[in-house]
Order: C-alpha cells, then structure tokens, then sequence
C-alpha cells in the first residue's frame, strides 16, 4: 500500500469502516511509514476530540495512546484468526493423510487377505495330500509300522538294505 492510498483510508479506518483485508494493509502500512502514523495521529486526536466534545463526555488526556491500542489490539485480533486459520489448516491437512494413511493401510489388509484366499483356493482342498497322505491318511501304514516292529523284535537278522527299502515303502 501506497502513503497516497493509506492517507486516503485514515477517516474509514477511524469510523470502522474498512474491511478485514483492507485494514490488515492499512496497519502493516502505518506501522511501517511514520509520515502516515503522523498522519493518523493528528485526524484520530481530531477527530475523536470533536466527538467526545460533541457528546459532552469528558476529553481524553493521551489521544495517542488509545490509538496504539486500538490499532494493537486489531492486529493483535488479525494475527490470532491468522493463526487460527493456520492451525485449522495443518490440523486439517493432518488428519486427511492420517485418514489416508489408515485408509491405505486397511487397503492393503484387504488386497492381502483377497490374495491369501485366491491362493488357498487355487491350491484346493488337498494341497499337501501329494507330500502327506502317504503318512496320515493310509490305514495300512500304521499296521506296516506294526509288522515291522513285530519282525524286528524276533530274532531275525534283517540287513541294512532291508531296512532302508522298509523305510522307502513307509515313506511312500
């Protein structure tokens, strides 16, 4: 902002009425630019007087000091809904990619489960029977077992290659 254009603001600004933007340029301007806080100073003092005389309250002592704090308590007010606005938004932005992030997350269980059950059903009901039926399945191998243990105990002599073609036709 221009001193032209903030000089031009002064009376709207002392009368309240310019617009949240407008005044948030106004003050950086006039924090900034002591000739237009000069400025401000001498029509705020006037103007405020005129008034206070006209309603006949008593005057003022410090003019200066009540524009101060009336121009800090607006940019006091601007920089808390700034920073609200701030906040809002990072917490915003944080819980959107935390939602994202389960989201994702529960996407993945998803599509994990979904390929589980597609393998589970693509190996069939007897995935294992090739490598385990012989062994848990087949009656006869536990009264093999039997026999073997029967023949073992009599005083027979078996020989080592008897023994392993045995244990070959049990692991069948």
């Amino acid at each position: 902002m221009t001193c032209l254009e903030a000089q031009s603001k002064i009376i709207a600004y002392i009368d309240h009425n310019l617009e949240r933007d407008e005044k948030q340029d106004f003050l950086k301007h006039i924090q900034c630019c002591n000739d237009c806080k000069e400025e401000l100073n001498i029509y705020y003092t006037m103007i405020q007087g005129m008034r206070q005389l006209d309603e006949n309250m008593p005057l003022s002592r410090d003019f200066t000091q009540e524009l101060n704090d009336r121009m800090e308590r607006e940019l006091k007010s601007s920089r808390k809904k700034r920073d609200f606005f701030r906040s809002s938004v990072a917490v915003t932005i944080v819980a959107a990619m935390g939602f994202l992030l389960f989201g994702y997350v529960n996407f993945l269980n998803l599509l994990h489960e979904q390929e589980q059950a597609a393998l589970k059903e693509a190996q069939g009901e007897y995935y294992y029977s090739q490598t385990f039926d012989d062994i848990l399945f087949l009656p006869e191998t536990e009264q093999m077992v039997q026999d073997i243990n029967i023949s073992s105990e009599e005083e027979v002599e078996i020989s080592f290659y008897e023994k392993i073609r045995q244990h070959n036709y049990l692991r069948r």
